[in-house]
């Protein structure tokens, strides 16, 4: 698999590596697994998932979603 990384992000990559004294490809795959496992959320059930979302609704400046269609003006 090839993955096309900005240069600022290889660039920080590396020295994340350098700094752990690990090799650039290990400290990839461990960043990659983690991310996977994260967005998983295997240990959530539909409904704490649904509440989760509707919480962080609350912080963004989101209009209601409506089936009803929208206003046009003339």
């Amino acid at each position: 698999m090839t993955i096309n990384l900005s240069g600022q992000l290889e660039h920080r990559l590396r020295d994340l590596a350098s700094q752990q004294g690990r090799d650039l490809r290990a400290v990839v795959e461990d960043a990659l697994r983690r991310y996977l496992g994260d967005a998983a959320i295997t240990d959530l059930t539909p409904a704490e998932v649904a509440a989760t979302q509707e919480e962080l609704l609350g912080e963004l400046d989101v209009t209601p979603w409506s089936t009803e269609p929208a206003d046009e003006e003339a």
